[in-house]
């Protein structure tokens, strides 16, 4: 099977935008939703999800899936507490104005976060149209520090709330990734269901912080093996990354920090922030498309036994992370452009670890098989959603969303 660089939009990997803010046609499949914490939280112990659902469908009416993200403290712009929720605040000083941000402690906030995330998990674990949920909620930007005010102690996040806070994520979620983006903090470690997200990926000095976590226990730095990593280019970086994304040495450090740390996607927003030529286009998805899975089918080949047939397929994952979800396999003969015949082989797109082939059969009866052709595809459960492409030169030559492996004489 020759090999052949992907051109379109992959799911669950690359760049993301945010969400629905793209200016140009650069193929990306995910997009980052923010949602605010008062918005969805309604009432004590009571949910309204209408606006995430909003947000979600309207990603899908885009074919992408969401990295959502809740917020309660942000910034610059405002405190998503909802007014039904007294607990004490803190001042702090960002950009020259004052914000406000809570005690996460008090049990009045961290009872209704726990409630919240148990509601969450039971509407939306597993929902496909939901790439990775990040843990998001406590701390500036939901990115688990309290910095501008941690000057006051009773400001600082204690071991017991953090415990809490990630053991609710990680005994109600079973299917949805989810990331935290401060690995070293209490409990993490324990729950070895919970990746990370890095938003300041490509900075020296915080890629250097995010080794400093990751060093902090033993499972950590192999954690990415069965939990997504996801984040953001650094925003100081992102527009002269974009233009220069072509040169060598920019490319190599990239690179360099998507295998390092196994990222299979960052929020980038300067990538779809202006219309671009054909050429910047290109470098843009090459960039776009280092990050995460790729697979290739290596070799395949089949057998006939009367109306017996096996087929074998190697496929290889030559990115820098796994695929995440159990999105199933489907194999099916197409003769004179008509279906005649499809089935799940039953093989497992999670077991392809990046840098590893795994070699795939399956035997079925299928009679008039003579004359098929016989194609592979790993189809989105989203409605519309991307499927997976394979580098390879026959995807979507005979179908869209499918790899064409051979035709059965």
């Amino acid at each position: 099977m020759q090999y052949a660089k992907v051109r379109t939009a992959n799911p669950l990997k690359g760049f993301a935008s945010w969400e629905g803010d793209a200016e140009n046609d650069v193929p990306h499949s995910l997009e980052y939703v923010p949602v605010p914490f008062d918005e969805v939280l309604v009432s004590p112990g009571e949910c309204d999800f209408s606006v995430l659902e909003e947000k979600l469908e309207e990603a899908k009416s885009r074919r992408h899936q969401s990295i959502v993200r809740f917020v309660i403290d942000e910034p610059g712009a405002a405190l998503h507490l909802p007014d039904f929720i007294d607990v004490e605040k803190f001042s702090y000083e960002y950009d020259g104005k004052t914000f406000l941000s809570p005690d996460y402690n008090d049990e009045n906030l961290l009872g209704e976060i726990e409630s919240f995330i148990e509601k969450l998990a039971g509407k939306y674990d597993g929902d496909a149209r939901i790439a990775n949920i990040e843990t998001g909620l406590i701390g500036h930007w939901g990115e688990h520090h309290v910095f501008y005010c941690e000057e006051n102690e009773d400001a600082r996040v204690t071991d017991d709330t953090w415990w809490r806070f990630f053991s609710a994520f990680s005994r109600n979620f079973r299917t949805t990734q989810i990331s935290s983006r401060s690995p070293s903090h209490p409990g993490v470690s324990e729950c070895d269901n919970i990746g990370f997200y890095n938003d300041m990926v490509c900075s020296d000095d915080d890629d250097d912080y995010f080794r400093e976590m990751l060093s902090s226990a033993e499972n950590l730095p192999s954690r990415w093996r069965k939990a997504m990593v996801t984040g953001e280019l650094a925003p100081t970086v992102q527009e002269d990354f974009i233009k220069r994304c072509g040169e060598w040495a920019v490319m190599e450090k990239f690179s360099g920090r998507a295998n390092e740390f196994h990222v299979s996607s960052l929020l980038c927003a300067a990538a779809f922030a202006k219309k671009c030529g054909a050429i910047e286009r290109e470098r843009i998805l090459d960039a776009s498309n280092a990050l995460g899975y790729e697979f290739s089918v290596v070799s395949a080949s089949f057998s006939c036994s009367g109306q017996n047939l096996s087929i074998t397929a190697e496929i290889r994952n030559d990115g820098t992370a796994p695929f995440y979800y159990k999105w199933p396999f489907e194999i099916s003969l197409v003769k004179d452009g008509i279906i005649g015949e499809k089935f799940n082989p039953g093989w497992d797109v999670t077991k392809i670890a990046p840098g590893s082939s795994v070699s795939f059969s399956v035997s079925r009866k299928i009679p008039g098989a003579s004359g098929c052709t016989v194609l592979l595809s790993i189809p989105n459960p989203m409605e519309n959603g991307y499927p997976v492409s394979f580098a390879n030169k026959n995807q979507d030559k005979d179908m869209n969303g499918c790899l064409t492996l051979f035709k059965i004489d």
